[in-house]
């Protein structure tokens, strides 16, 4: 099936997906899974980080060879030229739940983040409510204002690796050895539990259709990747030699403990500051997963995109506030992370085995 491109007022320059691929990965999940990790790996926990990190590179090498071969198609119209009609449309179905759900993890754990460390009484309905506006707000521009969004959230958010200066100044190195210390499947352990944190690539999947100059597009997707990844490690190393391995087991959001020595003469609680800058992080986050859910209607039962915003905006403040504990919510990132595994680091090299097998049947069909 031929698709026609995009109009080009909607297309962007293959420059800003470097941008879109940092913004989306980076997100709520980088304010505390170094327990997580650590739970698996031990002190080797960067090393489960780095190996998560490359197989995202793998992931994206063969989401682009499949986009490669349908230019102008995004995930929901590859499968409806692949899968049919029917089965297709179920499975674009299937992933427009997932782009929903994962903007109700994110905005929750936000939500969270929020209460934990400067609004305890604040109701989860309010700020989610506010999350959805903005998203909605953003969303509604097109995909040229959330690409920008994602630009800008980097540019006013990536001084925040500077003050990693701060905990540095305290580390003991000596909790980084014996390094190789856990076994490979612990290593691949923690690998595993990092997907929650670093998956986000998976938008390339619906962008994709909207870069102008799709030749330069893969080493803009890497450059983000590569970038992420040495963001996390560099973290996770931070962590690891800052604090002792019992108090990392017990730190929920170990990032933003980091930030609670940062102190300045004329501020005393910078995680507060950083907290509230978090909003940026998260925002490029909530609204691409929301382009893309809303998309998925548009292209399964064609309906205005619009509608679909509101009805899902709303959807996002009443299923919020059914996870009122930490361990309804740490239960909802578990299904969804693992979810998420299976969807962005396993799924991709079966379309792209499908793909080539119709391909192949096509050409043969054709007497080539």
């Amino acid at each position: 099936m031929k698709t026609g491109s995009p109009p080009k007022r909607l297309m962007f320059s293959s420059f800003l997906l470097f941008f879109v691929i940092l913004a989306n990965q980076v997100g709520t999940g980088l304010s505390g899974f170094q327990r997580i990790i650590f739970q698996s790996a031990g002190h080797d926990a960067w090393i489960s980080v780095f190996m998560a990190g490359a197989w995202s590179h793998l992931t994206v090498w063969v989401m682009l060879r499949t986009l490669k071969l349908n230019p102008n198609m995004d995930l929901y119209e590859v499968h409806k030229d692949l899968y049919g009609r029917y089965f297709g449309g179920i499975i674009n179905t299937l992933i427009m739940l997932y782009m929903l759900t994962a903007v109700i993890v994110i905005s929750r754990n936000y939500v969270e983040m929020v209460q934990t460390w400067i609004f305890p009484d604040l109701p989860t309905w309010l700020l989610s409510a506010f999350l959805a506006m903005l998203i909605t707000y953003g969303v509604l521009g097109g995909i040229r204002i959330v690409v920008g969004i994602a630009f800008m959230s980097v540019i006013l958010t990536i001084w925040l690796i500077v003050f990693l200066y701060f905990p540095l100044r305290y580390a003991e190195w000596t909790h980084l050895t014996p390094i190789m210390e856990a076994s490979i499947s612990e290593l691949v352990q923690g690998m595993f539990k990092m997907s929650l944190t670093i998956v986000g690539f998976e938008i390339l999947m619906f962008v994709y259709p909207f870069i102008r100059n799709k030749e330069h597009a893969p080493l803009a997707a890497h450059l983000g990747l590569f970038t992420t990844t040495i963001i996390y490690v560099a973290v996770m190393v931070v962590t690891l030699v800052y604090f002792s391995p019992g108090q990392l087991s017990k730190t929920v959001w170990a990032t933003f403990s980091l930030f609670k020595i940062v102190v300045f003469p004329f501020l005393e609680r910078f995680e507060y500051v950083a907290i509230c800058v978090w909003m940026l992080v998260v925002l490029p986050n909530l609204m691409m997963y929301m382009w893309a859910a809303s998309k998925g209607i548009k292209r399964i039962f064609g309906w205005k995109q619009k509608y679909a915003l509101y009805t899902f905006a709303l959807i996002l403040v009443v299923v919020s506030i059914f996870f009122k504990t930490r361990i309804q919510i740490n239960t909802l990132n578990d299904i969804f992370s693992k979810v998420a595994l299976y969807f962005v680091f396993g799924y991709p090299w079966v379309l792209y085995a499908a793909v080539l097998l119709k391909r192949h049947f096509q050409m043969k069909r054709g007497g080539i």
